[in-house]
């Protein structure tokens, strides 16, 4: 296999990493979102997985328990942690992220009240705040501290400076890499296709760290024989996308998604931990100041940052992408259409998505791509 097929395995199979770390006699962190640290996972000796969501798996199990107006990536995870596909993991980090998310530790401590016997990971809530103020700072040093004793209670050792300096080293590699990666996509012509880049990226999260590194520096050894990239340039927004239903859509209609603002892209490449402080402080400070989510204050630095990726990424159109029930995506669209569009770059949205998309939905979506990049292609004339 190439570097860019075991990567694309990883991506397919995410849990094949981490299975054969636990067959092995390891343990396994799952964790949601990018906002917990994984270097301090894997200081703590641990297997750190983050967990995603299967559209094509049904999220049934999620009702006993649930209301349906969660996004749909959110009710897929915990249907899979209810039905099993996650039993191997031993620990599970749930951040203050959306909403959505924090809400799953009190139902998941609910759920193993009622039923025990479920095989469900120990839970910690990873509690931190979403401005940028100093004492907002101050507070999630305390939990980013709070987080590195609760690994070495679970792994019944200390985490020392060494182990976290090793963590971030390796992290750190794998951001210039994939900054690297990147830049295939950025290039005029690009050559990765933004489906591509999602499987790099995202196989980043399902195997250990160094392993990873060495197939992206396979990767870009050969990348400048790849086949350039024909098509519209494109700079997708919005919801996580944890699978490729959307990019491979779009790019089947003479475009190439050439960035995003997705935590589930190149945002995970961004801001690496600065080595000349405490390893500690570093990692706070690093997720404390990392690229602005949604949900983060104040908009502004939002705005800002979607510009700023999509002027690098020298897109010539903005597709939004908002899942049902997503109203923290929902609520920055207005002001960032507005700014992208005051910057020359038109914009297209598709709002209150499934998680599965249908053949219906398919076809809906599909048009408003390809009659959006006609406008394109005409606006250029």
């Amino acid at each position: 296999m190439t570097s860019f097929e075991l990567m694309q395995k990883h991506y397919d199979q995410r849990d094949l990493a981490a299975r054969a770390w636990k067959a092995k006699g390891g343990k396994v962190v799952g964790y949601f979102c990018d906002k917990v640290p994984d270097e301090m996972i894997l200081a703590a000796g641990f297997f750190p997985l983050r967990l995603s969501g299967d559209p094509w798996d049904s999220a049934e199990a999620a009702d006993k328990y649930t209301e349906p107006f969660y996004e749909g990536f959110v009710r897929s995870m915990f249907s899979m942690l209810l039905t099993g596909r996650y039993d191997f993991l031993d620990f599970l980090i749930i951040p203050h992220a959306r909403d959505s998310i924090l809400r799953l530790h009190s139902i998941l401590c609910e759920v193993q009240r009622l039923d025990p016997d479920l095989n469900l990971p120990d839970l910690y809530l990873f509690d931190t705040l979403h401005t940028r103020f100093y004492l907002t700072g101050l507070y999630n040093l305390d939990r980013v501290r709070d987080l590195k004793h609760k690994l070495e209670y679970w792994s019944g050792k200390e985490v020392s400076n060494e182990s976290l300096l090793r963590a971030i080293t390796v992290g750190n590699e794998n951001k210039v890499l994939l900054k690297k990666v990147a830049e295939l996509r950025v290039a005029e012509p690009p050559l990765l296709s933004g489906a591509e880049a999602l499987q790099i990226i995202g196989s980043s999260m399902f195997m250990l760290k160094d392993e990873h590194n060495t197939l992206l520096a396979q990767f870009l050894k050969e990348a400048e024989k790849r086949p350039v990239k024909d098509g519209v340039r494109l700079f997708v927004i919005g919801s996580p996308l944890d699978n490729l239903q959307f990019y491979d859509l779009v790019e089947s209609c003479n475009a190439v998604i050439v960035g995003e603002d997705n935590c589930w892209g190149n945002r995970c490449a961004d801001n690496p931990v600065d080595t000349s402080l405490e390893p500690t402080e570093a990692i706070a400070e690093r997720y404390h100041l990392k690229s602005p989510c949604t949900w983060m204050y104040p908009m502004a630095l939002r705005l800002a940052y979607c510009l700023q990726k999509a002027l690098e990424a020298k897109a010539q159109g903005a597709v939004f992408f908002i899942d049902q029930w997503d109203y923290a995506q929902a609520w920055d669209y207005p002001e960032l259409k507005k700014t992208l569009e005051a910057n020359g770059i038109p914009t297209l949205c598709f709002k209150k998505q499934q998680y599965l998309l249908s053949d219906i939905e398919r076809e809906h979506l599909k048009i408003g791509v390809e009659d959006f990049i006609k406008g394109i292609g005409a606006g250029m004339k």
